[in-house]
């Protein structure tokens, strides 16, 4: 029954609240004003550590509109009860294809020009809506894991429709939360069939820690430093329950790189110098944390000065940078 609360939203804080009500209004009846003032105040205290717990868990209060174009297929796929909405451009028979996933509050329609490389290649192309963005169903509560999850469903459920789309490899790109899923992807790559396992990544300004996260969070609502650790259980409870029992967290290391996902194929990170909404210290974490495995020589990054985290949706420097890496990486990548 805890579980099944703690998995949607509002409903902790709405039976907190009404139980905590009725027993402050019952105990000042029964045992005294002083007693029922105690009882309103410790209602008050666990009625803010639901709220700002479930803070983290929101979705985008505004979504960017479905992509509308000749060009691509919207195909949507039922993942779990959920609908995930997909984009597909069809390129030459036996192509690779790119699978391409958006940042927070964005969307598949501004993923497009970063998927005119692999267009103009010839390539498959499959972009996609994030549950609770564009075209895709919401979910009550938003998580990481909980998205992953969806997304490596429909994917296999797309590769039996469409199964002419996976002969050739897969090269998954990620910007921001997308490349956050992508590494998850990566820990979690043998739920995908055996098709889709990307054969290289390209991940853009990614976020590669949930940690800095989490502190911009109680940063944001001011959550007093004596009661970050309580709102940080719940967290993680509230995570657990929604994502579990499988896959189970039980610290904060375990959402960030290394443990969260690795990759262990070539990776090319394009990267905003600086990082207007993460800072730094997500792609220094890719760099040290690839730098010190067996798999040092497989990350490629780029640092570019004209591009920014939010808003270049367009980028020549950016295209440029992916272009080269592609050619040079796939022989069969030449124009058509």
């Amino acid at each position: 029954m805890l579980n099944w609360v703690r998995q949607r939203n509002h409903v902790l804080p709405v039976l907190v609240g009404s139980i905590g009500v009725a027993v402050s209004m019952t105990t000042i009846v029964t045992l005294g004003w002083h007693l029922g003032v105690i009882a309103g105040l410790l209602t008050v205290f666990l009625l803010y550590l639901e709220i700002v717990t479930q803070w983290s868990f929101r979705a985008p209060s505004k979504r960017k509109p479905a992509l509308v174009d000749d060009a691509w297929e919207r195909m949507t796929i039922d993942a779990n009860g959920y609908n995930i909405a997909y984009y597909v451009h069809i390129g030459r028979p036996g192509a690779p294809l790119a699978w391409i996933c958006h940042g927070w509050t964005a969307g598949a329609i501004r993923m497009v020009h970063r998927a005119s490389t692999f267009v103009e290649r010839g390539w498959h192309v499959v972009l996609v809506d994030l549950p609770s963005h564009g075209a895709s169903d919401s979910l009550p509560k938003w998580s990481a894991e909980q998205a992953t999850t969806l997304l490596m469903e429909s994917m296999n459920e797309l590769h039996v429709r469409r199964p002419d789309l996976f002969t050739d490899g897969v090269c998954y790109y990620g910007h921001s939360i997308g490349a956050f899923i992508g590494l998850r992807m990566s820990k979690r790559r043998e739920e995908l069939n055996e098709a889709i396992h990307p054969t290289s990544w390209i991940f853009e300004s990614p976020m590669t820690g949930y940690t800095e996260i989490h502190d911009e969070t109680c940063n944001i609502l001011n959550i007093p430093m004596a009661l970050r650790p309580w709102v940080l259980a719940k967290t993680l409870r509230h995570f657990n329950a929604i994502n579990g029992p499988v896959r189970l967290v039980t610290k904060l290391s375990d959402a960030d790189v290394p443990d969260w996902g690795l990759p262990t194929e070539p990776t090319l990170m394009v990267q905003a110098n600086p990082d207007e909404r993460l800072g730094a210290v997500h792609h220094q974490r890719l760099i040290e944390v690839m730098s010190s495995t067996e798999h040092s020589n497989l990350l490629t990054t780029h640092l570019l000065d004209d591009l920014r985290h939010s808003g270049s949706h367009e980028s020549s420097s950016r295209k440029a940078v992916v272009d080269a890496w592609i050619d040079e990486r796939f022989d069969h990548s030449s124009s058509v």
